[in-house]
């Protein structure tokens, strides 16, 4: 049976510290925590250990990502603190590592440059046995110019099913990138809400079945490619006024409630196969 992941609740008010136990009091097998440099990963996985839960991956920083793509100094620096994100990884027993290859709509150009920096930060963290996974974000074509780069397999794609529909619903991810699927982001959203204006306000980290998302093909894509890991959640309790009006240990039983629907059209799937 295939083990139901979270988030540390993005956006939440009370701290990771006191989310984790209610995350394995609620039901959950696992977490993943978004690291900037700052949080306190190693109180947080020991704090895990001690709940007896999985500290399946840590989100890398995301708001400077497109400095790798930048020339001189501005770059080497920033491939630089990504490794000593990979150390952090290694000190708290994580082997995954979720980085986006850009923020925003707009970056700079795809570069040899950036490139090498990002075969770099790979070959490091693979010497440390951490995994990078790559995942989908706003419609630019650096990631595939990183996946294409990238061609060990001990690396591989986060497929993100949220930004999926709300930035990049015309492009076939799984077909891209399913053969490379090591870890996924779930969360539910409206779509597109301004044809020909891709928006990150759109990207509101609701819980599943509260959007517009066809969890049965999500579903069968997943066994299309043979996923069999986690079932990861990435959601927001602060996306609807319903959620808002939640105790965070109610709205994190609502979330697992989810996380069990989707592993049982999973479940049923494989049965039916």
């Amino acid at each position: 049976m295939q083990n139901i992941h979270i988030s540390a609740i993005v956006g939440s008010k009370i701290p990771v510290e006191e989310q984790i136990p209610l995350i394995k009091e609620t039901g959950f097998d696992g977490f993943f925590a978004v690291y900037t440099g700052f949080e306190p990963l190693e109180s947080w996985a020991r704090l895990a250990g001690e709940q007896q839960l999985f500290f399946e991956t840590v989100h890398g920083p995301y708001q400077f990502a497109n400095r790798m793509w930048e020339s001189g100094k501005t770059g080497d620096d920033y491939l630089n603190f990504l490794k000593s994100c990979v150390d952090v990884c290694r000190q708290v027993s994580v082997d995954k590592f979720i980085l986006h290859t850009t923020v925003g709509n707009q970056a700079p150009d795809i570069s040899r440059q950036g490139l090498e920096r990002f075969r770099l930060l790979c070959d490091y963290s693979k010497s440390l046995g951490v995994h990078i996974c790559f995942e989908n974000i706003e419609p630019l074509p650096h990631l595939q110019a990183v996946m294409n780069h990238i061609t060990d397999p001990f690396h591989g794609f986060c497929w993100d099913i949220g930004h999926n529909m709300c930035y990049t619903p015309h492009i076939d991810m799984m077909k891209l990138y399913g053969d490379r699927l090591m870890c996924l982001h779930i969360h539910d959203n409206k779509g597109v809400t301004q044809p020909g204006n891709i928006d990150y306000r759109d990207d509101i980290h609701l819980l599943p079945f509260d959007g517009v998302l066809d969890w049965d093909w999500f579903a069968a894509q997943l066994l299309r490619y043979h996923y069999n890991g986690p079932i990861t959640l990435e959601v927001s309790d602060q996306s609807r006024p319903e959620y808002q009006a939640m105790s965070t240990k109610e709205y994190l039983a609502a979330a697992y409630e989810r996380g069990c629907q989707i592993r049982e059209k999973l479940q049923s799937g494989r049965t039916h196969c």
